[in-house]
């Protein structure tokens, strides 16, 4: 089981992004998920200050 979390470009985390007890079968859907669908949201609230969707990361816990 692990722990991921979405990270913006400054390196905090993104609110409500960590996700908890991933089984490792899952580790890619969910990393896909938060990258592709919750990165680019994430990143057009802050576009004003030059946050790009393409600089978030994922981390483990």
């Amino acid at each position: 089981m692990q722990t991921l979390r979405l990270v913006d470009q400054d390196g905090y985390t993104v609110p409500g992004t960590v996700q908890t007890n991933i089984p490792d079968a899952n580790v890619d859907k969910v990393r896909d998920h938060l990258l592709n669908d919750i990165a680019p949201i994430q990143a057009a609230k802050w576009a004003d200050f030059g946050h790009d969707a393409r600089l978030y990361r994922v981390v483990p816990d």
